[in-house]
């Protein structure tokens, strides 16, 4: 599905520097997932200041300083050292500003605007129907409904978003049930469109309603699933834990937090066990992200 063009691929990682350079100037955070219409280019910025995304050919992340003129550190994959490639990374120091404004990431070079990001939609949401529709980070989705499983690919168009459907399960269920399915397969295929606002996904014609439920992860590699029984399970730097919680006004609570006790770096063990309290101690804002404390974690 790869669309990039040369010239936006060399601004591309500009606008990465820009978002976050200036991440402690501005009023509106750049905080959030974001990608550039009509590329494969996606990029996730943190409240605390981390950044990862896919470029052009490889993945990155790094991480915003707050002081300096280049304030962004970046590492990458190395799958690729195509032309392309090398002018993405090559503009990571043009840009010095940027602003939020209407859902958008506008990114400035000496005060010229280089690029803008849109809002991307990454995570788990659910139809007025009862239908769980997963966006996963590559760009691949997933739709459990009250009979079938379907699923597909999406990519982000110039303007807005655009599904091709994959094999999915032909199962017979109740004609309710069955109409559900038939009007998010419709819905899915006319979409040209999405907007995300107050938890809400407007997707063409169809509404959904976005939920904690799915897979999630922290940028130093903790990994957190929250399961629709109202369980959860994760891998920390040397333990697996596991535990309940619960989502009360758009905050998640975790509760009866267990894990294992394995051997490990002394460093890492001690860092398991201030994770694993701050995790019990701390009420978690759901949204974009989970955050409380220092602690993010982002859609995996």
């Amino acid at each position: 599905m790869r669309k990039t063009a040369f010239v936006v691929l060399a601004l591309a990682l500009v606008g990465i520097v820009a978002a976050a350079g200036c991440i402690s100037t501005e009023t509106q955070s750049p905080a959030g997932d974001w990608y550039v219409p009509g590329t494969d280019i996606t990029m996730t910025i943190t409240p605390e200041g981390s950044v990862s995304g896919q470029a052009p050919q490889n993945i990155f992340s790094g991480f915003c300083n707050m002081t300096g003129d280049h304030l962004f550190e970046i590492v990458s994959t190395l799958m690729t050292d195509s032309e392309e490639e090398r002018a993405f990374f090559a503009a990571l120091n043009s840009v010095d500003s940027f602003k939020v404004e209407n859902g958008k990431l506008v990114l400035m070079s000496e005060g010229k605007e280089v690029l803008t990001f849109a809002k991307a939609i990454f995570g788990t949401f659910v139809t007025e129907d009862g239908i769980v529709v997963t966006f996963n980070r590559d760009m691949t989705f997933t739709a459990q409904g009250p009979v079938n499983i379907i699923s597909g690919e999406f990519a982000f168009t110039e303007d807005g978003i655009e599904f091709i459907l994959g094999p999915y399960t032909m199962a017979f269920g109740s004609e309710e049930d069955m109409a559900a399915e038939a009007a998010l397969l419709a819905a899915l295929a006319e979409a040209k469109t999405f907007s995300v606002e107050n938890g809400k996904l407007t997707l063409g014609k169809l509404t959904l309603t976005a939920s904690v439920v799915g897979n999630w992860m922290t940028v130093d590699g903790i990994t957190l699933t929250l399961a629709e029984d109202g369980t959860f399970a994760g891998q920390a730097q040397v333990n697996n834990y596991f535990g309940k919680y619960e989502v009360v006004g758009g905050e998640v609570d975790f509760t009866q937090v267990g894990h294992t006790y394995m051997a490990g770096p002394v460093e890492d063990t001690e860092a398991d066990d201030v994770f694993f309290k701050a995790l019990e101690e701390n009420t978690f804002e759901a949204g974009q992200f989970l955050t409380a404390d220092g602690i993010t974690f982002i859609r995996a």
